[in-house]
């Protein structure tokens, strides 16, 4: 399992009727620490260069506490392997507050172009199966 953390401020055109974070949005600040991962790891080259792309299966989102425009926040997120395909979860934590605002979790597997998934390559269940400290 491997481990990674991206740091955002919440913006005002994220916010819903209430000056809350939309609910979408959520999703999009997870999928974006997770493309964050992909790009600091390296991955992204390897998956890149040999024509696949990651493809979310599922996807489960707890919300548990809101957050609000300015607010900083920060995506801790664990990657996976697990068979074919590759678990994540992503806390999506209110660093003003400590609290966890939501908690992301899924499941996510590669397709080629004519969108066949594929085998997790090498690389990547190399890089994620590795129990190394370091993290991204």
């Amino acid at each position: 399992m491997k481990r990674s953390s991206y740091r955002l401020t919440v913006r005002g055109y994220e916010l819903d009727s209430f000056g809350h974070v939309n609910n979408s949005v959520y999703l999009q600040y997870a999928e974006t620490a997770m493309w964050n991962f992909f790009k600091v790891s390296g991955l992204l080259d390897v998956i890149v260069e040999e024509g696949l792309f990651p493809v979310i299966l599922e996807s489960k989102q707890r919300y548990m506490h809101e957050l609000h425009m300015l607010d900083e926040v920060r995506i801790d997120s664990e990657m996976k392997c697990s068979g074919g395909i590759v678990s994540y979860k992503h806390n999506i934590i209110n660093s003003n507050t400590g609290l966890t605002a939501c908690r992301v979790t899924g499941k996510l597997a590669y397709v080629d172009r004519e969108r066949i998934i594929c085998d997790i390559p090498e690389a990547v269940k190399k890089y994620l199966e590795c129990d190394s400290d370091e993290d991204n």
